[in-house]
């Protein structure tokens, strides 16, 4: 208490000055009084922390209804999938969880689910005027059709879809069984959620099949890499049309970026393995097509192109060529290609390398300072700022042409650029295009980085499932999608929706998403509401 004690000695005869001298020992007890109590919980905050239980339950607590419990938050695509099927079908639908099996269950055939998942069961019936005879009578319930799927949500669990089945006990005219959910697979043990899961860690992620397989069995599932792949090759064969869809988007774009990377095929139709080609067509919206040819023939790109009449922006690979005939579709070349062979030079001619790098600097200075503005804002800033650069790097170009060797590396670099010069340089009166090719460069990535795990496809069917998968997730990532949201309610949507147009990413997106996120967030505050 420094500042305010004092011995009794000391202490003041006035009673006005001891009045304050007490009342300022007070404020100075209460203040200690404080800090204390404040340090005595932060110790109790850290014992608890790192002694006692993480959870903060209450006992004591009254219990809330099962099926409105906050936990059920977990089962919020559940939820909404069984409501969704029930008013499409005309039934009622509940859903609720049942305690995991604590023995093992029996039977021959398939391989039984694991006995200590959690479950959930969702139950379809029929209402109640569907609940009479044709003769007049009552239907009365005689039993249920079960099916088991493994659903993958934030947990791992046995996903039980029970149609109820009803009889007439007058005429016994037949059994009514209540319509539920479509199978995304026939016959297939993995439900929307887990296939979803499944595709994006293979084609997101990279995971091989083996590695899954390997994840999947630490959790106890005995799930084979071949289940796995067929999966993913039938999900392939139920979206190839809308893959066909993004193609007609794609070539319906005023200008596409594509690329190509090998990959290679471990048993070819000779019997050995070759090497294949993934190739990209890329538009500015983000729509990624996918193609996978056994080779790198030009027939590939020209199967895909057709009658294209846009512009192609590519780097120089002579396959393209028939593509620029006359009247077909207008080229334009990478800069980033021929900065690159300047790039390769310095170490033979760094003086001469650096005078082309440093104007392509320039160049590049000139996008960045336009990032953002419109095609014709970005023509004219072009106009204006970058034809001065190309118009003074084409002359110096010309002048070295003569005076270097053409097969040394500058000679090459230059030599190419010249070649290139009319396609170089046909972005700067088009705000359209870009100064490169990086964007489709980008977009072959994920297949560079997954050769890497995966490291081939075992036959050209794995090439083509990739192609059609890849494609709509990329396609998803570009505009900001949920790729296991979207491929989870496009598996439930596939089997009734006719226009490919609205299940695309973009057709989703517009027409589904908002639908999604407004029917999950009214299952939120009706579980919130209930509590």
């Amino acid at each position: 208490m420094s500042g305010v004690t004092t011995r009794n000695t000391e202490l003041p005869d006035d009673v006005e000055a001891l009045k304050s001298l007490v009342l300022a020992h007070r404020a100075e007890i209460d203040k200690k009084d404080c800090r204390i109590a404040h340090l005595e919980h932060n110790v109790e905050v850290y014992k608890r922390l790192a002694f006692g239980k993480s959870s903060e339950r209450r006992t004591n607590a009254p219990k809330a209804d099962s099926n409105a419990n906050q936990g059920y938050l977990f089962m919020l695509d559940l939820i909404e999938e069984a409501e969704r099927t029930a008013k499409a079908k005309d039934c009622a639908g509940s859903i609720g969880v049942e305690k995991p099996a604590t023995t093992p269950r029996k039977g021959g055939g398939r391989k039984k689910l694991p006995p200590h998942l959690p479950v959930v069961r969702t139950v379809y019936e029929l209402k109640g005027e569907d609940r009479k005879c044709s003769c007049g009578g009552d239907l009365h319930e005689i039993g249920e059709d079960v099916r088991e799927e493994l659903e993958r949500v934030e947990v791992l669990l046995v996903h039980k879809i029970a149609c109820k089945k009803y009889a007439c006990r007058q005429c016994q005219d037949g059994v009514r069984t209540a319509p539920g959910p479509d199978r995304v697979i026939e016959k297939c043990v993995l439900g929307k959620g887990f296939l979803a899961h499944v595709l994006t860690d293979r084609f997101c992620d990279h995971m091989p099949y083996y590695r899954l397989e390997k994840k999947y069995g630490r959790e106890g599932l005995a799930i084979s890499r071949s289940v796995l792949q067929r999966s993913m090759t039938k999900l392939g064969e139920l979206f190839e049309p809308l893959h066909e869809q993004l193609r007609q988007d794609v070539m319906e774009s005023e200008v596409v970026f594509t690329d190509d990377t090998p990959v290679t095929i471990a048993q070819s139709e000779t019997g050995g393995s070759k090497k294949g080609r993934v190739w990209i067509y890329l538009d500015r919206e983000g729509r990624h097509y996918y193609d996978f040819t056994g080779n790198r023939e030009q027939g590939g790109p020209q199967r895909i192109f057709g009658e294209y009449k846009g512009f192609i922006q590519a780097d120089a690979y002579a396959g393209y060529d028939q593509l620029f005939l006359p009247g077909r579709a207008t080229e334009a070349a990478c800069w980033a290609h021929a900065r690159r062979k300047f790039v390769d030079a310095e170490t033979s001619d760094p003086d001469l390398a650096r005078n082309a790098v440093d104007p392509i600097r320039e160049l590049y200075q000139v996008e960045e300072f336009g990032k953002g503005m419109k095609d014709k804002a970005l023509a004219e800033l072009r106009r204006a700022k970058s034809k001065p650069i190309l118009e003074e790097l084409k002359a110096w170009l010309e002048l070295q042409k003569v005076a270097v060797l053409p097969k040394s590396p500058i000679g090459k670099a230059i030599g190419y650029a010249l070649n290139q010069w009319d396609a170089l340089v046909r972005y700067a009166d088009h705000g359209c295009l870009a100064i490169d090719n990086n964007a489709a460069e980008q977009a072959m990535r994920p297949f560079a980085v997954g050769l890497k795990n995966w490291l081939f496809f075992q036959r050209n069917s794995g090439g083509r499932t990739a192609s059609v998968l890849a494609s709509l997730l990329r396609t998803a990532l570009a505009i900001d999608l949920d790729p296991h949201i979207y491929f989870r309610d496009l598996c439930t949507r596939i089997s009734t929706e006719s226009d490919v147009t609205k299940l695309v990413p973009h057709g989703w997106k517009e027409h589904y998403w908002p639908l999604l996120q407004k029917s999950r967030d009214e299952i939120v505050q009706r579980l919130l509401e209930s509590r």
